[in-house]
């Protein structure tokens, strides 16, 4: 029975969820957060079998995969603006993991937290599979950095707007830079939401922000630990 319920269980959750957020747009009913949420609550109260679960919402994993290709049209479509843009978009981006890995790792352990905690936060910038590599090259605790990519993407989509007019930042290519440099795919999708110009720069530059921590980072903690 729960193979047949799960899909349709799943999206009733999700665009329920949306309804809320919509409504009340707070952190806590961000439709992701809130759908996992519910989602896991489900699975513990009513003792659901996870891999039925799976097996009845295979569909939607299926789809992650052209989903994310998709993400890539509005980044053809402004093609020509990120290549006028290019290198500023990359010198953003580099200073944006420099300043991340330097906050986890020197900040953190001036805050108390020791080295190993540190260095699972240092990912928490990029997206959920490369921050988990990321800190388990760093010696790092991945299902910490897991967490902390979620709450990271909701926090900076839900709050990334607002704090756009209150310091008056009206550039929509630069607010699709920061979003993208600090709030990976979720904050990309929020702001794509609004505008396309700054969708895409926003997903430029989550990839080219992964790219440079991805590479960078280890580096860097091999040298300087």
């Amino acid at each position: 029975m729960l193979f047949y319920l799960a899909l349709p269980c799943t999206l009733l959750i999700f665009f329920a969820s949306k309804a809320l957020y919509a409504i009340k747009p707070w952190a806590i009913f961000h439709p992701f957060l809130l759908s996992v949420g519910s989602l896991l609550l489900l699975h513990y109260f009513l003792k659901l079998d996870y891999l039925e679960y799976a097996r009845g919402t295979s569909l939607l994993t299926a789809l992650l995969e052209p989903a994310i290709v998709i993400l890539a049209l509005p980044l053809y479509l402004q093609l020509h603006l990120i290549k006028e843009k290019f290198n500023i978009i990359v010198s953003a981006c580099l200073l944006a993991v420099l300043i991340a890995f330097s906050c986890a790792l020197f900040l953190m352990p001036l805050l108390g937290a020791d080295l190993v905690t540190a260095a699972s936060l240092a990912g928490q910038h990029v997206t959920t599979p490369i921050a988990m590599e990321i800190s388990d090259s760093l010696n790092g605790i991945p299902s910490l950095t897991a967490a902390m990519v979620v709450c990271v993407g909701i926090f900076g989509g839900s709050i990334g707007l607002v704090f756009y007019k209150l310091c008056g930042i009206k550039d929509n290519q630069a607010q699709g830079v920061a979003m993208g440099c600090a709030a990976h795919a979720l904050g990309t999708a929020k702001i794509m939401e609004t505008d396309k110009v700054a969708g895409a720069f926003a997903s430029i530059s989550l990839i080219i922000c992964a790219i440079l921590s991805a590479i960078l980072m280890p580096l860097l903690y091999a040298v300087l630990f």
